[in-house]
């Protein structure tokens, strides 16, 4: 085993440690966290961080991992909003911080991009199978906190403790991925994949089950959605997924009728009482605090800005959307910049599509979506994992018209997916 192989085990140990021992949004982090961003820092490696933070954009260039224009964006952001929030926005140390850890984990990609392209390894494959398990620890960790009888599931909703386990992004993922990759590697005649494609199954429920549990709505129905397009996209391949895939869609309603049922009135009970759950209200109240300021409108607070919330009624550091998110801390500008990045992580995806990465590419699409549009989840780590993800995919494809010989030496154990 070579030395950058070995290294990429630092980033499976950061998420494993983050998914047994921290949480999505940690309120103080400890040692736990410091141990996370420890072994990040070693998958990376400190020269290539400080080469990114420092803006050695020709430095950069030669890896090939994003174009310089990229590196260019990331950082206008970085540091004109620091100097912009802690210099001339007098904002708070702690607030300007708890802004920068989440901006790096969104920018996750041109960090890891560089490091995975050293490892040599299919990350397309590799990563969809630790970011699953990121998912299920967590759910199972929230199952365990709520002390919830699985059987309960749908029939009420239950307190997560304020640790949000279910929120992460990488619970949504597990729960569309596994279910939709137990499809994918089925085969009669290979009892090793019958026996894999059941504990996938069971792991993807566990997964739904705990967003059931919290009624989230969001995550639900565009899963729902996902399984919906793949069994389109599979009857145009094989008839044999499409029946497969409405028998495990049947033998499931058959086992758990009463709790979908269930299930489905308890989210439509939420849809009535708390509809868009003051997100519109927070959304109008954003642009309306940037507009009555022109620099705010158009350069934002810089990291650690506050502003009013009426969802909590108080001052809080940020919001549900990541949209909105960067129009309050850097203006029409950093959003504009945002959304070229965004681009570019989606021009990246499109690169990769096949039907055979139709399941990854689905389970991505939603917590990023959901991140976009209906929740804080953009400040968790395994979004940023999910984005560098997405990014390395085309990568891998890239790399096989190459040096064909070299990589399926070593990507040869995760051909499973590809």
């Amino acid at each position: 085993m070579t030395g950058s192989i070995k290294s990429s085990l630092y980033i499976a140990l950061a998420l494993l440690i983050y998914a047994t021992l921290s949480s999505p949004f940690p309120q103080n982090p400890g040692v736990f966290e410091a141990a996370v961003a420890l072994c990040l820092m070693l998958f990376v490696r400190i020269p290539i961080g400080a080469l990114i933070a420092a803006g050695s954009f020709r430095g950069m260039d030669q890896y090939k991992s994003f174009p310089v224009w990229l590196h260019m964006l990331f950082f206008y952001l970085l540091w004109w909003e620091l100097i912009n929030g802690a210099v001339l926005q007098g904002n708070n140390l702690v607030d300007v911080i708890r802004d920068l850890i989440p901006f790096i984990y969104l920018f996750m990609p041109l960090f890891l991009l560089p490091a995975m392209q050293k490892a040599k390894l299919d990350w397309g494959a590799i990563l969809p199978w630790i970011i699953s398990l990121v998912g299920v620890i967590f759910s199972i960790r929230f199952y365990i906190k709520a002390d919830i009888n699985l059987t309960e599931i749908g029939r009420r909703y239950f307190s997560d403790y304020l640790l949000y386990f279910p929120y992460d992004p990488s619970v949504i993922f597990a729960g569309i991925f596994l279910p939709l990759m137990a499809i994918q590697i089925w085969r009669v005649k290979s009892p090793i994949r019958m026996i894999g494609s059941i504990v996938m199954v069971i792991g993807g429920a566990l997964a739904l089950g705990s967003l059931l549990a919290v009624a989230q709505r969001a995550p639900i129905g565009l899963a729902v959605v996902c399984f919906t397009v793949y069994a389109l996209g599979v009857a145009r391949q094989s008839i044999g997924k499409l029946v497969l895939v409405l028998v495990l869609f049947a033998s499931v309603y058959m086992v758990a009728q009463d709790q979908i049922a269930s299930s489905l009135d308890l989210l439509q009970a939420k849809q009535s009482e708390y509809g868009a759950n003051g997100k519109t209200d927070e959304m109008f109240t954003i642009f309306k605090e940037v507009a009555k300021d022109p620099s705010a409108f158009f350069l934002g607070r810089g990291w650690g800005g506050l502003f009013f919330d009426p969802i909590y009624m108080a001052k809080v550091s940020y919001t549900h959307s990541v949209i909105t998110y960067y129009m309050l801390k850097a203006g029409v500008i950093g959003l504009i910049t945002f959304i070229l990045y965004l681009g570019w992580v989606l021009s990246r995806m499109l690169k990769a599509f096949t039907m055979s990465r139709l399941p990854v590419i689905l389970a991505s699409i939603v917590p990023m979506s959901i991140g976009m549009l209906f929740q804080p989840s953009y400040k968790c780590l395994s979004y940023g994992v999910i984005l560098a993800l997405v990014c390395a995919l085309p990568s891998r494809m890239k790399a096989m018209e190459h040096k064909p010989q070299e990589i399926d030496q070593v990507g040869r154990f995760v051909q499973i997916s590809s």
